[in-house]
Parts: C-alpha cells; sequence; structure tokens
C-alpha cells in the first residue's frame, strides 16, 4: 500500500513540475505613457528672416517706396504655465540682431540717397496657446516690439554722406507659432511676426532750403525657427 501511495505522489509532483514547465513567462507590463507639462520657463537661441517694408514721405509729398530683407537672429527668454488641461499661457522677451541694409535714390530729390540699416530688433509679449497633442503646442502672441534705424542721406554722385539719423521705432507686436517638445526639457519652434510700427520723422538740415524732414512709414515682418532648453516642471514626467 506504501508503495501505491510512494507512487501516485511521485507522478503528481512530476505533473506538476511538468505544468509549471509549459506556463509561459509574463513580460512586464509596458511603462505607462509620458505626460507633458508646458509650465516652466526656458531660454534659448533663434535664427530666421526678416523684412522691412519703408514708406517715405518728403516735406508731405510722397518720394518712394522700398522693401528690404536680411538674416536675423538672436535668443529669447520666457515662462508658461500651462491649465485647464491643454490651455498654455506664458510671457516671452526676444532680442535680434539682423543684416537688413538697404538704399534708394529720392524722387524729389535725386542728386541724393537715402540708406538704411535695421541694426536689429526686440519683442515683449504674452503668449496664448493650445496643445493639439501633449508635446506639440500651437500658440499666438500679442505684445510690443521695437527696432532702431540707422538712416543717411548721401550723395548720389559722389557717396559723400551730407546727413544722418538714428531712431527706434516701435509698436504692437502679433504673430502665430508651434512649438513640438522633443525631448525631456528641449523644445523646437517656429513662428512669424508682425510689428506695426509708428511712423517716424527724420530732419534733414542740408536738403533743400531750410531743410528737409522725411517722414517714413514702416511694417516690420520676421520668420523665426528656434530651440529651448526648457526647466522647472516642463521636462516630461511619467504618468501614474
Amino acid at each position: 500500500m506504501k508503495k501505491v501511495l510512494s507512487g501516485l505522489a511521485i507522478t503528481t509532483l512530476l505533473g506538476s513540475y511538468a505544468y509549471a514547465a509549459d506556463m509561459r513567462v509574463k513580460a512586464p507590463p509596458p511603462p505607462p505613457p509620458p505626460m507633458y507639462s508646458w509650465t516652466g520657463c526656458y531660454i534659448g537661441g533663434n535664427v530666421g528672416w526678416a523684412e522691412v517694408e519703408a514708406r517715405v514721405t518728403i516735406n508731405g509729398f510722397r518720394d518712394f517706396g522700398r522693401s528690404a530683407n536680411g538674416i536675423a537672429g538672436g535668443g529669447q527668454i520666457g515662462c508658461d504655465y500651462q491649465f485647464a488641461s491643454n490651455w498654455v499661457i506664458g510671457v516671452q522677451a526676444m532680442f535680434d540682431a539682423t543684416s537688413i541694409d538697404a538704399s534708394r535714390v529720392s524722387v524729389l530729390f535725386p542728386a541724393n540717397t537715402f540708406n538704411a540699416k535695421v541694426r536689429g530688433f526686440g519683442t515683449i509679449a504674452g503668449r496664448l496657446g493650445y496643445t493639439i497633442t501633449p508635446a506639440f503646442l500651437l500658440y499666438s502672441k500679442f505684445g510690443w516690439g521695437a527696432y532702431k534705424t540707422d538712416l543717411t542721406l548721401n550723395n548720389t554722385v559722389t557717396g559723400v554722406e551730407i546727413a544722418n539719423a538714428s531712431r527706434t521705432q516701435s509698436g504692437f507686436d502679433l504673430g502665430v507659432g508651434g512649438e513640438w517638445m522633443f525631448a525631456p526639457n528641449w523644445s523646437l519652434w517656429i513662428e512669424w511676426d508682425h510689428i506695426f510700427a509708428q511712423d517716424k520723422s527724420f530732419f534733414f538740415p542740408n536738403l533743400g532750403v531750410g531743410g528737409t524732414t522725411a517722414d517714413i512709414r514702416r511694417d516690420f515682418d520676421k520668420v523665426l525657427v528656434g530651440i529651448n532648453w526648457r526647466f522647472g516642471n516642463a521636462a516630461v514626467r511619467a504618468a501614474y
């Protein structure tokens, strides 16, 4: 009897071992999907294109219009706050240099040539965005922009400088863009902005009898791409 019971026990143990050996080992569950937060601050750089369109009026008479463009590059700094799941609000400051340089012979005074150089621009604006996906943000921005212009008046034939002046023109800044958080603490962006600059007057005492006043109306456009390094609470974190 004992031999029979021992045989049954051994058979049961061997069957349990064979069943356990046939069971597949379960893979560990996949990690939770990443959760993106846009809350935090950032600093970065940018490069792109800028264009200025100028319309010049001399002593109340339309003289000429001219547009010029060039390379722009600089940096930006700002902070964002994400709320109501998909909305992001923030503030940003941007400073760039440009290579815009243009000359135009005066229609009313053809013996003279105007030369204008835009040295750089700066903007400070608020941003309001919506996350289309957790890692991609579409946004608009509204604020104030300014840029500096160095204007010279030269003799058309000899190139001798007759007069010069510098002015800072400013106005509302309006733009739209998109930003992609491609890695923890890093994002790429592209945007278009328009600065509605105020008109400025330049007085040239050596032009005409008793001097001449040139009124310049300008519009400023820029398209920039950039990269941001984000810090604070803006890194990618795991969802629990």
